[in-house]
């Protein structure tokens, strides 16, 4: 049997000719496919499509971390008490060495040069553990303060930069002074406590004795007796120190990724200049909170903020005002950088999730 074999040039103009067959067909195809496919779906389908593709659209423009839902304030409570206890955990020591340092009451004997006299000797005098007396009561306090302070804090700023703006600075201070006036509330009680008990041999046993010799003693208000100063302080204190954060972090981080190198410095810089600027009101504070009562009245001799500004310049000079400010700001600096880490990486991960 003969076999007829049929040939065909491949020509230029015959390649085209079957590519071009080719894409129709394919076209045709897929045209009849979405039409079958389109009878057997629901209008639900569209509408989800729809839904998803906004969504992506709303994810790639928007700010990833700001936007993450942040709105719950348990959120901000839990990130906020545990920053707070690894704060004050943290730093303890210096503070204790920046309370004995401001004291302008003490003797001259334990008037210290400097931090490194301070500690060298207050562990050869006292002990090691003398570093952290009264901590107790500041870790048991310092959890639900903080979580206070900035839930109260992210709470104002919404408020806040839904009418003036999210970057606007006069918010960032109006929610730092909200914030303030929640966590002094709880931490003034706690800082009377504590500053007694870090004094230079304290009669207190525990926190918990110091507590119930003050309220037997002297009443409830000598835990609030330096509430004033402790408001005057902290309210421009906090309004620099969140204004200061919000525009450095601004500043470092433009595109707003969550980095946190960039919570640390930020934090630290703008703890540091809060810090250096109100410390003559914590000098007052110190006074006023460690000071011993008349005998036969059982009343401070310094009694509110003006009197205790008159005693130190009458003690000290301008320079009373500025005792302690090198471990004030060795203590607020790196305590603000590990909050503000912490803090921010807690609330980034419990949004996330």
């Amino acid at each position: 049997m003969a076999v007829r074999r049929v040939s065909m040039s491949l020509t230029p103009e015959n390649i085209q000719l079957h590519a071009a067959a080719d894409r129709s067909m394919t076209i045709e195809n897929r045209t009849e496919h979405s039409t079958q496919h389109s009878t057997h779906s629901s209008p639900n389908h569209f509408q989800m499509l729809d839904s998803v593709h906004s969504f992506i659209e709303k994810f790639v423009e928007a700010d990833e971390y700001e936007d993450l839902p942040t709105e719950n304030s348990m959120v901000h409570v839990a990130a906020g008490c545990t920053a707070g206890i690894a704060e004050h955990c943290a730093m303890y020591p210096v503070d204790l060495v920046k309370t004995r340092m401001m004291a302008v009451n003490a003797p001259l004997e334990l008037r210290y040069t400097s931090m490194l006299s301070a500690f060298r000797s207050i562990v050869t005098t006292e002990g090691v553990r003398s570093l952290w007396r009264g901590m107790p009561v500041v870790f048991t306090c310092a959890g639900p303060a903080h979580g206070a302070y900035f839930a109260a804090y992210e709470a104002v700023k919404r408020q806040t930069g839904a009418r003036l703006g999210r970057d606007n600075p006069v918010g960032h201070m109006i929610s730092g002074a909200g914030a303030s006036l929640v966590h002094d509330a709880v931490m003034t009680p706690v800082d009377a406590v504590k500053q007694r008990m870090q004094k230079f041999k304290s009669s207190y046993q525990s926190s918990w004795h110091c507590s119930k010799s003050m309220w037997k003693e002297e009443g409830v208000r000598s835990f609030y007796r330096s509430y004033g100063t402790q408001i005057c302080m902290n309210i421009p204190q906090q309004c620099v120190h969140f204004m200061a954060y919000e525009r450095i972090k601004r500043y470092l981080n433009p595109d707003n990724e969550y980095r946190p190198m960039i919570h640390i410095v930020s934090g630290g810089l703008a703890g540091g200049l809060a810090a250096a600027l109100t410390t003559p009101f914590d000098v007052c504070k110190t006074l006023l909170n460690t000071q011993p009562t008349m005998s036969d009245s059982k009343q401070p001799a310094i009694r509110g903020i003006s009197n205790g500004l008159i005693t130190i310049y009458r003690m000290a000079g301008i320079s009373g005002f500025y005792k302690g400010w090198a471990p004030r700001m060795i203590t607020i600096a790196p305590s603000t950088a590990i909050c503000w880490w912490i803090y921010e990486m807690f609330k980034y991960s419990l949004s996330d999730n």
